[in-house]
């Protein structure tokens, strides 16, 4: 049995899929007054915590496009939640037009 589910594994990761994936569908987007800090558990901080935002960080069109990838990044990580979420409009220094920053926190609800 831990062989074929291993395989399986192996075979959603090579087609670009993750393991043990919640759907993005089933993270909850919570304020910050909803959840007390012994409610959940955080899994990481989203656009904030790697090398990226020292080199890039990603944008989007509208602050749902936005919200719709943090909470697809959360369910690649097995949260089930994310909380202090904010999106913000930047006007491109190139482009001239407008995008918005997205970052937040990945939670497990318990």
């Amino acid at each position: 049995m831990r062989n074929r589910i291993a395989v399986l594994c192996a075979v959603f990761l090579a087609a670009g899929l993750e393991c043990g994936r919640a759907n993005s569908d089933e993270v909850k987007v919570y304020r910050s007054a909803q959840l007390k800090p012994g409610e959940y558990e955080t899994v990481a901080r989203l656009w904030v915590e790697t090398w990226r935002p020292r080199a890039w960080v990603p944008t989007y069109d509208s602050p749902e496009e936005g919200v719709d990838a943090l909470r697809d990044k959360a369910a690649g990580l097995g949260a089930n939640g994310i909380i202090d979420v904010g999106c913000y409009g930047d006007r491109g220094l190139f482009s001239g037009a407008e995008s918005f920053l997205c970052y937040g926190k990945a939670i497990k609800v318990r």
